[in-house]
């Protein structure tokens, strides 16, 4: 089942996602351009987490359930193509959103995605500027009762130990073995059978002007 799906996100994935990749380091220049001219996001910050449930979600490991009591559904409308500012994984990279959410967050987003009976809302996501921030095209699919089923992110990093420890940590990801030195895998599994995978690939060609982009990140997740 995860290697059908991730076919068909691929073929889902082949207009919007070379676009988003291609143009991965001029978001990321945009957003700098508004950090350093202003001090800081020019967008409105959301409402995060309560901390002392994030860190006992991250510190839960496995395939708990449990949903963050500081979860907000209320809209915050963005400015920006990249949406608002991720202060962390936890907000983007979980399964409590709606579509009403991501539409709210996003000022962006491209629907009709439809795969394995399930609608996707794909979105541009750069959650900052730091050496282990994403910048990519993530996609949240939604089942027919509106919640995450599947979540979806092709993008890249200049550090991939920021999502490793996240995935780890909050779903259970364990590393697996791989004949390629240049390649790490990450799965969880259920039943031993694989659901959720991420890929982490090193670039072909490292560039010490582009140091953001030295990483391909893939990753899909099924809702635990």
């Amino acid at each position: 089942m995860i290697k059908k799906f991730f076919f068909l996100s691929f073929i889902a994935s082949a207009v919007g996602v070379p676009y988003l990749l291609s143009s991965s380091s001029e978001l990321w220049s945009s957003v700098k351009g508004k950090f350093s001219s202003s001090g800081g996001a020019t967008t409105e910050t959301p409402p995060t987490p309560d901390s002392g449930a994030t860190a006992a979600a991250q510190s839960a490991g496995g395939f708990g359930n449990a949903r963050l009591p500081g979860f907000q559904q209320r809209p915050v409308r963005a400015k920006n193509i990249e949406g608002l500012p991720a202060q962390n994984l936890v907000e983007v990279l979980n399964f409590d959103g709606t579509p009403d959410w991501v539409t709210a967050r996003w000022p962006r987003v491209t629907t009709g995605l439809a795969q394995l009976g399930l609608e996707g809302y794909r979105v541009p996501l750069v959650t900052g500027t730091a050496p282990d921030d994403l910048a990519g095209s993530l996609t949240y699919y939604f089942g027919a009762n509106r919640t995450v089923q599947f979540i979806t992110f092709h993008g890249v990093t200049g550090d991939p130990r920021k999502i490793i420890a996240h995935v780890v940590q909050r779903y259970g990801f364990q590393p697996q073995r791989t004949d390629d030195p240049g390649l790490a895998v990450y799965m969880a599994k259920w039943n031993g059978k694989p659901v959720s995978e991420l890929r982490i690939q090193t670039a072909r060609v490292l560039r010490a002007d582009q140091p953001n982009l030295s990483y391909k990140i893939d990753l899909a997740m099924k809702r635990p």
